[in-house]
């Protein structure tokens, strides 16, 4: 039982920062573009966390599928590279893993999905945030060339 709130409540720690940085990251874009795409894919993520919270594993099956279909929207695919396409990938097998083990009311399982979602939501920013931030040259602001250090 111990373990069960550690885990859950690693989960809500994780996901509560994580949304507030990806929010943040994405009210920075030039316009604000992508912000309607990225609060659709935040309010699934937090009807996920609900769901894990109150054990609603129809919710979180619900919110998942709905998070692999927003994978597959034009919006998504904002950058054409192999890394990316491997990280939304990952991203989708991540989030099919967590429908998995609600359909199977798994709350472990579901649990430690989730956290694999969100370790590939962070991966991912964090990727764009970098490939936005490099000159035209390939170094970065700090005078490192692409793929030192990544």
């Amino acid at each position: 039982m111990c373990f069960r709130l550690s885990i859950a409540a690693l989960a809500i720690l994780v996901s509560g920062v994580t949304g507030w940085s990806l929010v943040r990251q994405d009210q920075e874009l030039p316009g604000g573009t992508n912000r309607p795409f990225m609060q659709a894919k935040m309010d699934h993520a937090k009807s996920i966390l609900e769901g894990l919270a109150l054990e609603n594993f129809d919710g979180i099956q619900t919110s998942a599928q709905n998070l692999i279909l927003l994978s597959h929207e034009s919006a998504w695919n904002v950058l054409q590279s192999p890394d990316y396409i491997e990280m939304s990938s990952e991203f989708r097998g991540s989030v099919n893993r967590l429908k998995e083990a609600a359909k199977s009311q798994n709350l472990d399982g579901a649990t430690i999905a989730w956290f694999e979602v969100t370790l590939n939501c962070v991966r991912c920013h964090k990727h764009l945030r970098h490939k936005r931030h490099i000159p035209s040259g390939g170094q970065t602001s700090d005078g490192t060339r692409t793929g030192d250090g990544q």
